[in-house]
């Protein structure tokens, strides 16, 4: 029975952390004290909130709802950032000796945290203003290096819970802004001609109607032309230099109509003004050039918007701070300096929980390494010296001295993340087709333009100006070119926010008519990790065996201490260890002499194993696995069996694949017997098990699949290679569509066309499932532009669409495929990975 002291315990409220609202763990918890928190994190926070006098942030979090997480201050010095090369492509110099600088901040969640990070000038002096935009936790900083550092700023952020990065926004976003100030210029001169020459021809059309002396509507025509001239050759500049351009290369661009309708206006117009009579349509042509110049921002803005979703895969980086070795040894004195400046033969200290800054080789130490962010491995690894490690995995254990091998852009996750831009670089067959398709429309509707003047000029000059003008406007093909590359586009970029990046976007349509895919074993179907199973023998045996193990660091080694760790409490003395590569390990256990490895290994060190064991060995690997073997004191006592387990995920993923009338094969270099043991739980066809291949005859294999559709009809199924190592490269390479896993080596990755990056081989239906919708999503644009293009034409040749009213009517199509391409969700948003960093999302 449970005393009263321990009974209040137990029914005791729990305690709500003063800044987060978690509860306060008991050893937490500080008696006398008005204000508890669940971690030092938070008190730290708090404290500086309260200390700054920003105490107001908590009333907005409350009334707004939200919740905070626990505070989680670095502590870092962030040195690394008054060093300029850590800087480029962030900050901006700005007049007056400023800079600006864009920082993406960890642990934003709501309105209230915007506020508190933009009062950061009332308490730091020398930064002039922080605004940060919610929706991508990016904050633009302008701050006086002649009065703070940017490190002392970092330091504050930190310090509020808010840990910076470096955000680099790249060549190409400046561009793009450069384009919106000027196509913005462009805009605001036809808008202010527009509405001058609205009031001018308001003037002109009241003189027809009560009487206006010549002289002063002479003088309203001149001055409306003057005023129409540089709309005409400043603000529809663009549409004349793509059409001219496009006429020089022999290529009919979609602008020719535009182009012409707006020559067209002007001439007629200005003609008109110098005969001195006949009706001018300055003022429509300078509506229409603002509509239109209007009408492609505000699709580009939306079009950007869909499309750079994913920017943070690009504009954040993993690690910007590295702490470089200064001197000889392990032991040298380290300083934090930009991943930028880091060079190959560099030497890096990696404490513990941190990130590895770039690829190398461990010099000094041993530990355990976290690889989820760039594989999706969830068991630690473990790494000694000589071992290589990746730039973007977190070091679990010890501290370690690695030799810099490749740092940035050159690092393996520098290459995965280069994997959307490199698609997005490549013009897709599918495109090629769509332009050939609005060539083609144009060349029509300039045909029709003619038969329309000529049809309609016996109804008057100005009426068949004017639904020639109409016509060539209103069917000007702009969403018939957008239709395809736009919903391309933001499929790639819906489909790695759904851990599926696609190298070559003509895979998309390959994918859509698959006949045969074929499966590796080890790392696609299997987890790729070794475990320990179905043991015979002595278990105290086996006991002794783990501590042995314990010495190694091989993945048998993992797996037995993996399977069996927890049940080793006692400490025992390990001498002798000697470790043979391939083969297992010796040594002696609290005096007694141990053997583990191979069958070969072991019986070199003890007498032939009885008949029993050599039975049940031989039952492992029947059903796929490698025997290990244990052997005390000259006496073989136990075996059991190392097996790389199924994910659990594939027999429903091949269970899927086949009701799609797919043929699934397993195609791998791992014994036969093994491959046909993991085929029949799957339930694949012993024909379809291939197992024993050399990376070569994997190329033949797919080389010969591929080989007999020659001469079949283009749309033909394709065949789909799937697997994740080097030996996989040559097929993936080979093969109609290659696909690399996760975790897959950098020949895999290079190979293939498409990456998974998320945990087992369900993607792969994601993938297939993802292809058809964005090709369903290409189909209702392309079948939605030339109906809107059809009616529209048929409306301003029979002379119900105006000219004013076809550049209202133009852009209605255009940004209705824009909001189609862009709200579509062709791979699902549920991928999205839970691995995520701390505080990047609400």
């Amino acid at each position: 029975m449970k005393g009263p002291r321990e009974r209040s315990h137990l029914h005791a409220a729990p305690v709500a952390c003063a800044h987060c609202g978690l509860a306060v763990p008991e050893g937490m918890l500080r008696p006398g004290e008005e204000k508890q928190f669940c971690c030092n994190g938070c008190r730290q926070v708090h404290d500086l909130i309260r200390d700054w006098g920003y105490e107001k942030f908590y009333g907005l979090v409350e009334q707004q709802g939200g919740v905070l997480e626990p505070a989680r201050p670095t502590g870092r010095a962030f040195e690394d950032l008054d060093d300029p090369r850590a800087l480029e492509g962030s900050s901006d110099e700005e007049p007056g000796g400023r800079c600006r600088t864009r920082l993406y901040l960890e642990g934003v969640h709501c309105a209230a945290c915007v506020w508190l990070v933009e009062k950061l000038p009332e308490a730091l002096d020398g930064v002039d203003s922080v605004r940060l935009n919610l929706a991508s936790a990016v904050a633009e900083v302008t701050w006086r290096p002649g009065t703070v550092k940017l490190s002392a700023i970092a330091r504050a952020l930190d310090r509020l819970g808010y840990s910076p990065h470096v955000h680099r926004a790249g060549a190409a976003r400046d561009a793009r802004r450069a384009e919106d100030r000027a196509t913005l210029v462009k805009l605001g001169v036809a808008a202010a001609g527009a509405m001058n020459l609205m009031f001018l021809h308001g003037a002109l059309y009241a003189g027809e109607a009560s009487g206006m002396a010549s002289p002063y509507e002479t003088f309203f025509r001149w001055v409306s032309l003057g005023i129409a001239l540089p709309v005409l050759a400043f603000s529809a500049r663009p549409f004349f230099q793509t059409a001219y351009a496009g006429l020089k290369s022999r290529f009919v661009h979609i602008d020719l109509p535009v182009a012409i309708g707006i020559a067209v206006t002007f001439a007629a117009s200005a003609a008109n003004v110098v005969r001195g009579s006949g009706p001018v349509y300055f003022d429509s042509l300078a509506m229409l050039v603002a509509a239109l110049l209007g009408a492609r921002q505000a699709q580009r803005a939306a079009q950007r918007a869909a499309l750079e979703r994913a920017d943070s895969l690009r504009g954040v980086a993993f690690l910007e701070f590295a702490r470089r070795l200064e001197g000889d040894g392990p032991l040298a004195p380290a300083v934090e300096v930009p991943v930028a400046a880091l060079a190959p033969g560099d030497r890096v200290e990696v404490r513990s929980g941190e990130l590895v800054p770039a690829d190398g080789v461990v010099l000094f130490g041993r530990s355990t390494l976290d690889g989820s962010v760039l594989t999706g491995e969830s068991a630690p690894v473990p790494v000694t010296e000589g071992g290589a490690v990746w730039a973007g995995v977190t070091n679990l254990g010890a501290r370690l001295v690695v030799k810099v091998e490749a740092a940035g852009e050159k690092t393996r996750v520098g290459a995965l993340l280069a994997v959307v831009e490199d698609a997005l670089a490549r013009r897709p067959a599918v495109l090629r087709l769509t332009d050939l398709l609005a060539r083609r429309f144009v060349q029509a509707l300039l045909l029709l333009a003619a038969a329309a003047l000529l049809l309609a000029l016996p109804l008057g000059t100005e009426a068949a100006v004017g639904r020639v003008v109409a016509l060539l406007v209103v069917a000007c093909p702009c969403a018939l070119g957008l239709s395809v590359p736009l919903a391309v586009s933001v499929g790639l970029m819906r489909a790695a926010r759904a851990g599926i990046f696609v190298k070559d976007p003509d895979a998309l349509d390959r994918l859509r008519r698959v006949g045969t895919v074929l499966l590796d074993k080890t790392g696609t179907l299997t987890e790729g990790k070794a475990t320990f199973a179905r043991y015979l023998g002595d278990e105290a045996a086996l006991e002794l065996a783990t501590t042995l193990e314990a010495e190694s660091s091989h993945a048998v080694a993992h797996a037995l201490r993996a399977s069996l760790g927890r049940r080793v409490n006692v400490v025992r003395e390990v001498t002798e260890v000697r470790e043979v590569a391939g083969r297992g390990i010796s040594g002696v256990v609290d005096g007694r002499r141990l053997a583990v490895g191979n069958r070969a290994h072991v019986e070199a060190l003890a007498a032939p194993a009885p008949g029993e064991l050599a039975a049940h060995a031989e039952a492992l690997v029947a059903d796929g696995f490698s025997p290990l073997w244990v052997a005390v004191d000259g006496r073989v006592v136990g075996v059991g069996g190392i097996g790389d387990p199924l994910r659990a995920d594939a027999r429903a993923t091949v269970d899927a694949l086949r009701a799609r009338g797919v043929r699934v094969r397993i195609l791998s270099g791992d014994d036969p017997r093994v491959v046909a043991s993991v085929a029949a739980r799957l339930g694949i066809a012993p024909a379809d098990a291939l197992g024993g291949r050399t990376p070569e005859e994997k190329r033949d294999v797919v080389a010969s699949l591929v080989g007999a559709r020659e001469g079949e009809e283009r749309r033909a199924p394709a065949v789909v290679m799937v697997g994740d190592g080097v030996n996989d490269a040559a097929a993936l390479a080979l093969a109609d569509v290659g696909v690399a896993v996760l975790g897959g080596k950098g020949a895999s990755l290079v190979a293939a066309d498409v990456v998974l990056t998320r945990e087992g081989v369900a993607p792969l239906l994601d993938l297939l499932h993802g292809s058809r919708r964005v090709f369903s999503v290409i189909r209702r644009n392309l079948a939605f532009s030339l109906l809107y293009n059809a009616a529209g034409a048929a409306l301003a040749l029979l002379g119900l669409v105006g000219p004013l009213l076809a550049a209202v009517l133009m852009p209605v199509s255009s940004l209705s495929v824009v909001l189609s391409s862009a709200l579509s969700r062709p791979f699902p948003a549920a991928a999205r990975r839970a691995a995520r960093p701390h505080g990047a999302e609400a």
